[in-house]
């Protein structure tokens, strides 16, 4: 999906972004709506009771999902649906008419190897998927990991993550790899706390000729981290290379360890460097870019027009306890926000379901996948 906000932004040239206080001067001349300051314009709701899509302990699946979920609706109006997890934690289609009823997956693209140096070694799964340029072929954008560190394959924390690109030929069912694009300021060490490190989680949109990701970044050895933003035009497919992270202002770092500015995204006051697992859709009923994400409070859903300042953010979904302080406990995950009509999950719009992973606790990570009915109403 591409999306136009408006010829007079396109034209004022690729650093626009960085001028933040000229864009509701710009969208109001071209028929937009300016930047929503108020938080309290809109209103996103869950109601009904919560469904259950993958029953926990689902054999092989008892991981599913470990990110957002990208899905692309088919000429049939069924769907393809990729999702990561299982057993090896990779990537997994379910081909599905409803986005309800999920069926079996297929096993479509795995890590590279485990022992192994290479960026997505432990784990490689998405992300976003959308077509290529050439109309024909899907570009999947995932999350990668690396767990070798001083020749220990650790077989959960710690880990360096990065962004890979993937290339299919055939509707998603196989795919190769075109790279690395977006890696941490700062490079994997032979040693490293019990943490995560390096940029993941990303969740890309296509809009005004780029392509544009926003992801989780941490640099320990910098003490830098939180929502990062990058991008690459449309016409490069997003070929390692092509991306630019913003820092400073502007789009003006390279994606492979350049340095990254943390949008100013505070989800919860009590615990403001709590943010994790972004999706990012288009709005079509409030006009907005949307992003979902998870911090200490729970799931947050928060709006912008240029996809560097955000409104503050409400949580929709309340954690069954802090995410910060209970990690190994209940909790509830990786959001996907879904408007089932929609052609992607790129677009959203009034009503449709909020999708996550609910993690039971008792000191397991088994998680699986459960919906809420959501709904976006004005509020006066």
């Amino acid at each position: 999906m591409r999306i136009t906000v408006c010829n007079a932004f396109i034209n004022s040239g690729p650093r626009a972004f960085a001028i933040a206080g000229m864009l509701a001067t710009l969208l109001t001349a071209c028929g937009g709506r300016p930047p929503s300051r108020n938080p309290a314009a809109f209103a996103l709701t869950l109601s009904g009771d919560e469904e259950n899509v993958i029953p926990p302990a689902t054999p092989g699946l008892q991981f599913t999902p470990d990110e957002h979920m990208p899905f692309i609706q088919q000429p049939d109006g069924a769907f393809k649906l990729w999702a990561s997890g299982g057993g090896m934690y990779g990537t997994y289609l379910f081909q599905t008419p409803d986005l309800d009823t999920l069926g079996s997956p297929t096993r479509v693209f795995l890590p590279a190897g485990a022992g192994t140096t290479a960026f997505d070694a432990d784990y490689a799964g998405p992300g976003s998927i959308f077509r290529a340029s050439n109309g024909t072929d899907l570009l999947m954008i995932y999350h990668a990991e690396n767990h070798l560190y001083d020749g220990v394959d650790y077989p959960g924390v710690p880990f360096y993550a990065g962004i890979g690109l993937a290339r299919s030929q055939d509707g998603g069912l196989t795919w190769w790899r075109e790279g690395e694009i977006i890696s941490g300021h700062d490079p994997q060490q032979t040693t490293q706390t019990s943490a995560g490190a390096g940029a993941g989680t990303p969740s890309a949109i296509e809009s005004n000729g780029y392509i544009y990701v926003i992801f989780h970044e941490t640099d320990l050895q910098s003490g830098i981290s939180g929502f990062g933003i990058a991008r690459a035009p449309i016409s490069s497919d997003g070929a390692p290379g092509a991306w630019e992270k913003y820092d400073q202002g502007s789009f003006s770092t390279p994606g492979l360890g350049g340095a990254f500015t943390p949008l100013g995204i505070i989800l919860d006051p009590t615990a403001p460097g709590d943010q994790r697992q972004p999706h990012l859709s288009y709005n079509s009923y409030m006009n907005e870019f949307v992003l979902v994400a998870v911090g200490n409070g729970g799931i947050y859903e928060l709006v912008s027009q240029d996809l560097i300042s955000w409104s503050q953010g409400q949580v929709v979904l309340p954690a069954p306890a802090p995410a910060a302080a209970n990690a190994g406990g209940p909790r509830n995950w990786y959001p996907t926000l879904v408007t089932p009509s929609g052609p992607s999950d790129e677009t959203t719009g009034q009503s449709g379901y909020l999708y996550y992973a609910k993690f039971a606790g008792n000191g397991s990570s088994d998680h699986s996948l459960y919906r809420q009915s959501f709904t976006i109403a004005r509020v006066q």
